[in-house]
């Protein structure tokens, strides 16, 4: 069986719209306000604005190339196996972590009402018992069939821009500018709080919603074009509703220039409940509609991603990366042994880390980390494909294609070296675990070992220390053994220096342990570094697009 081709237009723009405005709305505004202060409004711009340029490059090739799991396949399209393998891994990573954050996101706003789901940030058992039925929920809409979920997420995609939109409205009518004042803010002061919250405090994993209209452009009626427009479409849309959200947030909330405080504050559990709760008292309907909401907003996103990692799982077993049984349709059109993977994995994911906080950071670092193929797969894809039919064109494609591979970039760097630390380890493990046999393990070994020695003299990830040194010479010795002896490793040994060079740039930064090169010097070569890596990248290319059928030109 293969998958249905039922998705319209407007169902593929709701699907993108409701894998935005999820949890990220009802929990950013104020980890934004923390991180930046009253520069968080310039956060969400720039970050929106970067993220339509990384949107416009995947715009061309899924207008190209329409398919399931489309970011996970692209790079296998175009770089070949190894390459493909690390992208999927990654992704993988974040998409299952995003079901994880969604459910966790409807707990701990319920938590406000029933303070034994939640110890401080974290959930409880009792809290993890409640978040596990809402997987199960998740499941089972995902179980009934795509086209069944399209209707949802139209559904929901109503909902979710009304309660927001409105929600903004409310706060912007009793803004008191006396509100918006400078101060202290949390990890970093000024700009580099300012770039540092884009990644860590759930503004780039609100905005990279945008995917879904991608990840499900196998099952659109008209893809080539329908897919393009419903992902700028609901980036422009989701970026007003953002401003004006965190706008309204900053001029209720009053903290005297002490924005570090909230993260800690009595706020935290449910930010937006709390501030409303400050308003006049025939506000006070507006919270039940509010915690209504913070069950169906995550919910609805949480649902759509579980779809999301279940065609990851599919398109990744469809590149021989895992068990071909994960490629199976049943009756319904669905995955379904992709599916039920997808859903434990997304369980398994809560238990060491059952914090929205604390999830959110290392989610929008993987997600990323693929995305930096849009700008280089694009530029690839006109160079080797050049007669492909495409239903939109990128303009300016030598400008804007390396812009999106910066601006991917930079959103990496600016997550900061802890998170960076884990994501580059993750990516190793990955990698030791597609090489198989001993050498895979002993890869695997070598790499846990070192890094919990740097996490060990870093006290942490807290500290500069000597160790890094050894640290960043053994890994990227095990990372370039793993890439340049496997299947078309050639091809992807460019990701070598983009690793290892990311994190050492992070480490030397202001976001790292042993600051060197200071703001705005480190922009400036970090935009270099990755600009460079795009120009290789594109070169290194396989020949042809490595496709199983034919496409149209």
């Amino acid at each position: 069986m293969s998958l249905r081709k039922v998705l319209t237009k407007k169902e593929l723009t709701f699907l993108s719209l409701g894998g935005i405005i999820g949890s990220g709305w009802l929990f950013a505004p104020l980890a934004a306000a923390a991180y930046a202060g009253p520069l968080s409004i310039a956060s969400w711009i720039i970050g929106g604005l970067m993220m339509i340029i990384i949107a416009l490059a995947y715009a061309e090739i899924s207008s190209a190339l329409p398919e399931s799991g489309g970011i996970i396949r692209y790079p296998h399209y175009t770089h070949g196996s190894t390459l493909g393998f690390i992208m999927a891994w990654s992704y993988i990573i974040s998409a299952i972590s995003t079901v994880a954050i969604e459910a966790v996101a409807t707990t701990t706003y319920i938590s406000h009402f029933f303070p034994t789901l939640t110890s401080g940030n974290q959930l409880t058992l009792e809290g993890i018992v409640v978040t596990y039925a809402l997987l199960i929920i998740f499941f089972l809409v995902n179980y009934y069939g795509v086209k069944f979920l399209g209707r949802v997420s139209h559904g929901i995609g109503w909902w979710k821009i009304i309660i927001p939109t409105t929600t903004a409205v409310i706060l912007l009518a009793y803004f008191n500018p006396a509100n918006v004042v400078f101060g202290k803010t949390a990890c970093y002061q000024g700009f580099n709080g300012m770039l540092y919250a884009i990644p860590e405090s759930g503004i780039v994993f609100s905005y990279l919603g945008f995917r879904q209209a991608i990840e499900y452009g196998g099952e659109g009626r008209n893809p080539q074009k329908d897919i393009p427009f419903a992902v700028i479409s609901s980036l422009l849309i989701s970026m007003a509703i953002f401003i004006s959200l965190q706008l309204g947030f900053l001029g209720v909330v009053k903290t005297d220039g002490n924005w570090a405080g909230l993260l800690n504050s009595p706020l935290a559990n449910a930010p937006l409940i709390s501030v409303i709760e400050m308003l006049p008292i025939v506000f006070s309907f507006w919270v039940g509609i509010l915690l209504f909401d913070a069950i169906i907003s995550p919910a609805g996103t949480g649902i759509i991603y579980l779809g999301t990692t279940t065609r990851s799982f599919y398109a990744s077993a469809k590149s021989g990366y895992f068990p071909s049984n994960l490629t199976k349709i049943n009756e319904k059109g669905i995955p379904i042994f992709a599916l039920i993977i997808s859903l434990i994995a997304s369980a398994l994911f809560l238990l060491p880390i059952p914090s929205w906080y604390q999830i959110v950071g290392i989610s929008s670092s993987a997600t990323v980390l693929t995305y930096i193929m849009g700008g280089i797969g694009v530029e690839t894809m006109r160079r080797i494909a050049p007669n492909i039919k495409r239903s939109y064109l990128l303009s300016n494609l030598r400008i804007l294609a390396p812009l999106a591979t910066i601006f991917a970039g930079l959103l990496i760097y600016w997550s900061g070296f802890s998170t960076l630390f884990y994501i580059f380890t993750l990516v190793i493990l990955g990698l030791s675990a597609y090489k198989r046999g001993v050498t895979g393990i002993l890869s695997g070994v070598i790499t846990l070992l070192n890094s919990y020695e740097l996490y060990v003299e870093t006290s942490a990830l807290t500290s500069a220390s000597w160790y890094f040194i050894p640290f960043i010479i053994i890994d990227t010795l095990v990372l370039t053994f793993l890439i340049l002896t496997s299947e078309e490793g050639k091809f992807s040994a460019w990701a070598i220096p983009l690793l290892s060079g990311t994190l050492i740039l992070s480490y030397i930064s202001p976001f790292g342990l042993y600051d060197v090169i200071p703001f705005p010097y480190d922009l400036i070569v970090t935009s270099v570094f990755f600009f460079i890596i795009h120009k290789i990248a594109v070169k290194s290319s396989l020949p042809a697009l490595k496709v199983e059928s034919p496409v149209n030109s």
